[in-house]
Order: C-alpha cells, then sequence, then structure tokens
C-alpha cells in the first residue's frame, strides 16, 4: 500500500467509507420518507447529523492514494481516473434514464437523456465529479499547496447554489487535502490505534458539537461548514480504527470496500423497498421505515453484484476492456517518453 503501509494499518479506510455509504442511502431515504409522508421520524436526526461529513470524507479518502498515481504517465492516467468513471457514470446514467421512462417519469426523448449528462441524476453528480477532481489536481501538482489550500477553502465558502460548478468549489478543498495531507490523516489514525480511550472521548465531544451546530441550523455556515467537514472526517477516521478492531464490524469493511457498488445502485432498492412498504401498508413509523429502506439499499446493490458476478450484467459495475485506452497506445506513450528522456 502507499508509503509502506500494512493492510492492516489501512484497514480503517474501509470502514470510513462504510460509514459513509451508510450515511447516503439513509440520506436518499430521508428524501423518499419526506416526499410520501411529509416526515422522516426518528431517521431525520441521523440524516442531519451526518451531512456535515458524509461527502467530505468521502472525498478526503478519495484523495489519500493519489500520491501513488499522480505522477503516472498522462494517458495511463486519464485511464484509470477519468474514463473509468466517465463509464460507470454514462452507464448508469443510461439505467437510471430507462428505468425513468418504465415509471413514466421520463418521456423517452433524447434531449432528457442528454439533461442527465449535464444535471447528474441524484447521486452520480459524484460519479461525474471524481475525475475533474482528479484532472484539476494533476494540473496543480506543480503548485505550492500553500497556495491551493487557502484557494480551495475561498471556494469552499462561497455560496454559488446548486449544479456541479456549485459541487465542485464546495467539495474540492476536501479531496486536496486528502492528497496533500495523507500522512497527516494516517499519523491521525495511527495516533487513535494506539490511544483508543482517549479517541473515544474525542468522538463523544465531537459528536456533542457536531449535534449542537446542527441543530443551531449552523452546521452549513461560512467557514463553519468548513471545519465541521475535516472535523467530521476526523471522527470518521477515528471511528473506522475503532470499528477495524472489532470482528463483528467487518461487514461495514466490505461494503466500503466496494462502496461504488452500493453508491450506483442504490437507489433502485431504496425506491423499490419504499413501494413495497406502501403496498404492504406495515403500521410502522416513518423512522423505522426509512431504516428498512436503508437496509434495502445497502444490501440490494450487494446481493446484486454478487449474482451479476460471471454474467454480462457485471459490467453494470465492471469497465470492458473495449472501454479502455488500447494497450498500444500506452505504450506509444511510453515510447514517446523514453525518447525525449534521450
Amino acid at each position: 500500500m502507499a508509503d509502506g503501509r500494512t493492510a492492516e494499518r489501512v484497514a480503517w479506510v474501509d470502514y470510513a467509507k462504510g460509514i459513509c455509504i451508510v450515511a447516503v442511502v439513509s440520506l436518499y431515504a430521508t428524501y423518499f420518507l419526506k416526499d410520501a409522508e411529509g416526515s422522516a421520524g426518528w431517521l431525520q436526526w441521523w440524516a442531519d447529523f451526518a451531512k456535515p461529513f458524509r461527502m467530505p470524507d468521502f472525498f478526503l479518502i478519495a484523495g489519500l492514494f493519489l500520491a501513488r498515481t499522480i505522477d503516472s504517465r498522462w494517458l495511463l492516467y486519464l485511464d484509470r481516473k477519468v474514463l473509468h468513471f466517465l463509464y460507470l457514470f454514462g452507464v448508469w446514467t443510461t439505467v437510471y434514464f430507462v428505468l425513468g421512462i418504465v415509471s413514466g417519469s421520463e418521456t423517452g426523448h433524447c434531449w432528457g437523456y442528454l439533461r442527465m449528462w449535464a444535471d447528474p441524476f441524484h447521486m452520480l453528480w459524484f460519479i461525474q465529479i471524481l475525475p475533474a477532481f482528479f484532472v484539476a489536481t494533476r494540473l496543480l501538482k506543480r503548485v505550492p499547496w500553500q497556495l491551493v489550500l487557502p484557494a480551495a477553502a475561498l471556494l469552499q465558502m462561497v455560496p454559488l447554489g446548486e449544479g456541479q460548478i456549485a459541487n465542485f468549489c464546495e467539495r474540492y478543498v476536501f479531496f486536496y487535502a486528502g492528497y496533500r495531507f495523507a500522512p497527516v490523516a494516517f499519523a491521525w489514525a495511527d495516533h487513535v490505534g494506539r490511544n483508543r480511550g482517549a479517541a473515544l472521548g474525542l468522538l463523544a465531544a465531537w459528536a456533542v458539537v457536531n449535534q449542537a451546530l446542527v441543530l443551531k441550523g449552523l452546521a452549513a455556515a461560512p467557514g463553519i461548514g468548513l471545519v465541521l467537514g475535516f472535523a467530521g472526517a476526523a471522527a470518521v477516521i477515528a471511528a473506522g480504527v475503532l470499528l477495524s478492531r472489532l470482528a463483528a464490524a467487518r461487514g461495514l469493511a466490505w461494503l466500503g470496500a466496494n462502496s461504488v457498488v452500493v453508491f450506483l445502485a442504490f437507489f433502485v432498492f431504496t425506491a423499490a423497498s419504499g413501494r413495497v412498504l406502501d403496498h404492504l401498508e406495515l403500521p410502522l413509523d416513518p423512522g423505522t421505515r426509512g431504516l428498512l429502506a436503508t437496509i434495502a439499499g445497502v444490501a440490494g446493490p450487494v446481493l446484486f453484484f454478487r449474482l451479476t458476478r460471471g454474467t454480462p450484467l457485471r459490467y453494470l459495475f465492471a469497465r470492458p476492456r473495449w472501454a479502455c485506452l488500447p494497450e498500444a497506445l500506452l505504450r506509444r506513450g511510453d515510447a514517446r517518453i523514453g525518447q525525449n528522456a534521450r
């Protein structure tokens, strides 16, 4: 692994991502409940509590290991960091467009499909924006971090509304910090591992402050949102380290290692479970209904992923060879680098 770390010492990464993917799925479960019933019940508390750190931690972790590949040749970098995610984005944009036609929410017009590429379907904005982060960081590689980080922090605090430009400005600082300060994140994780009792106390204190600011409506305020994002990322890292010592939490690590699978497909299963619960008319409170929808949104993609392995449907989650840059082209890139060196 990066920086010579063993698999044991980076196990917390998967646990941290597992926490965040569960938080993302539960967020959308609350959306469904609010649309259907006007209230998400007690699940709303968790969704609000997780909002300050849910995506910052995802992006920070996404940048942690970038130092291993950022100096690779451009063609290989673009193939692995751009085309890979654009393939997944294109496939699942098509899937959700087709499902929209089936459900009646889309007309089937070409313009509707193109609109989904410019304005991604719900959570697919994350998949679309990652290539932009990778390319921007590669282009800024030689710029001193003392210039990039403050600029990215200022962009995070500027209210730009909605859309991918706003998402880029709001989230890039966390991705860049993960790339530039990966040693700090790993040092923090090592410290937590050696001081678990103190880490639990810090987690409790963070949870109180985070919740207090959420309740006061200040969690997204300029500056406070930035601080809470980094504090929440540190807290999730600490929780990941602590959970990595528990055998009962190994399923969370698998979710984190396969978070893209859940991220891409959970909407289908969360929405479907909500409709099934409506049809059954079970006497459940909104929070419990949301919890069941969250479980379906997490377990459904996992089961689907396992069932489709070895079938053509596996390409919903894995890029086929034809969607990769040709090896001959990559080898030509190597040859040109060699000629330039001579």
